[in-house]
């Protein structure tokens, strides 16, 4: 099956992945969103697959492991968001966890990322390139000396285990990044190379603060731990667009759009601090950090031209863990030889029925629940019915059903059963 997902072209195909930062489907005009004006990600999804119900984990560091590891965060050991520089010095993902840029640099690919890692600190330690990126432009969240530092406006990156902060001194953050992505993109199609090209967008995750494009730029953040204001997070939906606009026209010029299959995936849901309008007015509050569908029901666009069907959607479950799979037979390369939990979306892509997944697993610190179409159930044994994102997931059912609660608990436990701990 690996060699057909690519037989009807001269080469393998290029893989372009990008993850933004805080952003729950109700921010998506594609999703019913109403809020933001995003003309590049809306063109994608009318080129591409649009998948309904595709869920991360609550916080960003989980949801990254899992996407790269294929694993769920109580077997990766990436169970907590790392933000804090004393609490969490020792907390990271280990190398010996798989990569799926590692698996596909044994099919041939040369990879990059650029962006945003928190997978660990980089000033304590630095295992990009363990994990299979040949190149990599990242936000180092702390200096040596233990003071955070900005991601957006005087950016503090590092770049292949060199800083960059002096080099890219009054440059917007995001910017540099996609940049430097567009430089490998080119450098890959001169040599003939199949590429990976990973971009973790900066945006829209707070401090919310002027983009370059925004109105006034007079805003001066008051600290780097400061969320800042609310009424730039639309500049910032915005930017982030853009980018993926930028994105897609560099693969246009270089004449590989055709042969470069392109992902946009959100890691969480959007900030809690902040609310959205959903089709006939209903306002979404914000559910990162919580184990509802407002924090892990996330966008996934998936475009291959010639492959995957334009303006289609896909309304099979798919969690993170998916991804390592999916690229490794849309690539032929080899699944790693450790247990993964991810199973392949190919033949959802390519418009085949598949073996589709019966439920999801979600995971913030020690807690965990499985969901299928209808309910939840948690390591606590507390079992709660499916709610839309714009009802009130706290709101009780009224409406009892004993027999499919029976039900639902027998094959959701067996799930549990089955995953172990």
């Amino acid at each position: 099956m690996h060699q057909a997902a690519f037989a009807a072209t001269d080469s393998k195909p290029n893989i372009v992945i990008i993850l933004a930062d805080d952003l729950g489907i109700e921010c998506l005009s594609s999703y019913g969103g109403t809020d933001h004006t995003t003309p590049n990600l809306d063109k994608l999804a009318t080129q591409g697959m649009r998948f309904t119900h595709c869920f991360s984990h609550p916080y960003c560091s989980p949801s990254r492991a899992s996407l790269l590891t294929g694993r769920y965060p109580f077997k990766n050991g990436l169970k907590v968001v790392i933000y804090n520089e004393r609490a969490h010095a020792n907390t990271y993902l280990h190398v010996d966890q798989p990569s799926f840029a590692r698996q596909l640099k044994q099919a041939g690919y040369t990879t990059a990322i650029a962006g945003k890692w928190q997978l660990e600190f980089l000033h304590q330690r630095n295992s990009i390139k363990d994990f299979g990126f040949d190149q990599y432009q990242c936000w180092q969240i702390f200096r040596d000396d233990k003071s955070k530092t900005r991601r957006f406006h005087n950016p503090h990156f590092n770049r292949n285990g060199t800083v960059i902060a002096d080099e890219i001194k009054g440059r917007y953050g995001p910017e540099v990044n996609v940049e430097f992505l567009i430089d490998f993109i080119k450098t890959n199609v001169a040599k003939k190379k199949p590429f990976l090209a990973y971009y973790t967008s900066l945006l829209p995750h707070f401090p919310w603060v002027p983009t370059p494009d925004s109105k006034d730029q007079d805003y001066k953040l008051p600290s780097a731990t400061h969320k800042g204001n609310p009424k730039y997070f639309p500049y910032m939906v915005s930017y982030l667009d853009k980018n993926v606009g930028r994105i897609m026209l560099a693969l246009d010029e270089q004449g590989i759009a055709d042969n470069t299959i392109l992902m946009f995936m959100a890691d969480n849901g959007t900030d809690r601090s902040l609310k959205n309008s959903w089709g006939d007015g209903k306002s979404i509050k914000g559910g990162k950090g919580t184990m509802t569908d407002r924090g892990t029901r996330v966008p996934l666009i998936v475009r291959w031209p010639g492959h995957i069907m334009p303006g289609s959607t896909c309304s099979d479950l798919v969690d993170f863990s998916d991804l390592l799979p999916t690229l490794c037979e849309l690539t032929g390369a080899p699944l790693p030889q450790e247990k993964i939990h991810g199973r392949s979306f190919l033949a959802q892509l390519l418009a085949g029925r598949g073996d589709p997944r019966e439920w999801v697993h979600v995971q913030m610190n020690g807690n965990r629940h499985v969901r299928d179409r209808e309910y939840i159930l948690n390591n606590k044994d507390q079992l709660r019915p499916v709610v839309e994102i714009w009802e009130d997931p706290a709101k009780p059912d009224q409406n009892k059903h004993p027999e499919k609660e029976q039900a639902a608990r027998k094959r959701l436990q067996a799930v549990f059963d089955d995953l172990g701990k």
